[in-house]
């Protein structure tokens, strides 16, 4: 299906390679991470109330659509965008709750200098993958991501660092450019629609480093 490798850049050489067939729909499922926060700078109460429900159950939902249909382009059977919601949408429950359970034991590590919060971030962050991909409940899928860093923490950091500072930067670029073109408006609607735009090459991205890890762990078993 792939090479393994965690090479940052490898990884993103291989996502613009394969992005293309799959570019349209992964952008229509990353599409409400721009529309909603500019809701929340237009209607600031209905859309902070908005915000909470996305980022709650909407964006991990969302989230596993395009992990399982970047899986299915890589297994080359790419699946219609509606069969990759349904597949979301039927591992919901665990896909929440995973999610809640991932994002309060990382603020919990951030309140403890940091540090741990960075460790543990790390450790889990292929929890919704494993959830979506491998049919993990909530509580497994956690257990699974910490199992799947597992002595390669230092290669999946350096992974996620590299590739955040390449599109972290251009997207900073593009809200300050918004700011000087307008008001706190302008820079959100450029500054999301740069992260939006992105969004498809990060979903292959970080699903080529979820299976090379299962690569690597099945080599070494």
């Amino acid at each position: 299906m792939q090479n393994v490798t965690l090479n940052p850049f490898s990884l993103l050489q291989r996502s613009l390679e394969l992005v293309g067939p799959i570019y349209g729909p992964l952008l229509i499922l990353a599409s409400p991470g721009f529309v909603i926060p500019i809701v929340a700078e237009l209607i600031p109460l209905a859309g902070g109330i908005l915000n909470l429900a996305y980022g709650l159950i909407g964006a991990p939902i969302l989230a596993g659509a395009a992990f399982w249909l970047v899986d299915q382009h890589l297994k080359q059977r790419t699946p219609p965008l509606g069969n990759s919601l349904d597949r979301a949408v039927s591992r919901a429950v665990p896909l929440v709750f995973g999610s809640i359970l991932l994002v309060l034991i990382v603020s919990l590590g951030m309140l403890l200098f940091v540090l741990p919060g960075i460790y543990w971030g790390v450790r889990l962050a292929f929890t919704l993958y494993a959830i979506v991909l491998e049919d993990k409940g909530a509580t497994e899928g956690l257990g699974y991501s910490w199992n799947l860093v597992r002595g390669r923490w230092w290669g999946v950091f350096w992974a996620f660092l590299a590739v955040g500072l390449i599109f972290g930067i251009a997207i900073l670029i593009s809200f300050s450019v918004g700011g000087i073109l307008g008001d706190t408006l302008g820079a959100a609607v450029v500054g999301n629609a740069a992260a939006t735009a992105v969004a498809p090459i990060l979903n292959i991205y970080t699903v080529l480093l979820f299976r090379s890890l299962q690569q690597l762990q099945a080599q070494a078993a």
